[in-house]
């Protein structure tokens, strides 16, 4: 049995944003095919302010050690994973996008072993701080 992945929250901007990026990578756009198939696609001003969106700041609990960091989920060019800029399109950034504070998200890194990390916390929210130009 195929356990279907949870439904995650767009916004419309976003979207089309992502789809920019992926356009030139085949690869790019399929994975980002599979997110939209599962996503929640809405107006950006009615997004829930307790979602992770792009350029959103997330600190997040590593279930298993305990340990907590903090992330940004930003575009390619700007992602630099040693400053806590997380490139959308890797696995974690692609399981913390569109999450919700509270949910637990899954995903496996480069080393192959499964990760679960808990969003504790939105520190900051585009949308939420009526910032459209991110």
């Amino acid at each position: 049995m195929v356990k279907k992945a949870k439904a995650c929250y767009l916004t419309e901007l976003d979207v089309t944003r992502l789809e920019k990026h992926a356009a030139a990578d085949a690869k790019l756009q399929d994975v980002l095919d599979d997110v939209l198939e599962r996503a929640v696609i809405v107006d950006s001003r009615d997004i829930p302010a307790d979602v992770v969106t792009m350029n959103s700041q997330a600190t997040l609990i590593d279930t298993a050690s305990g340990e907590q960091m903090t992330w940004t989920v930003v575009y390619p060019p700007n992602a630099d994973f040693a400053q806590g800029r997380l490139n959308v399109f890797s696995p974690a950034g692609l399981a913390l996008l569109g999450a919700r504070r509270g949910e637990s998200i899954r995903f496996t890194p480069p080393s192959g072993d499964q990760k679960v990390l808990k969003v504790d916390r939105i520190l900051y929210q585009p949308e939420a701080a009526d910032d459209f130009t991110l």
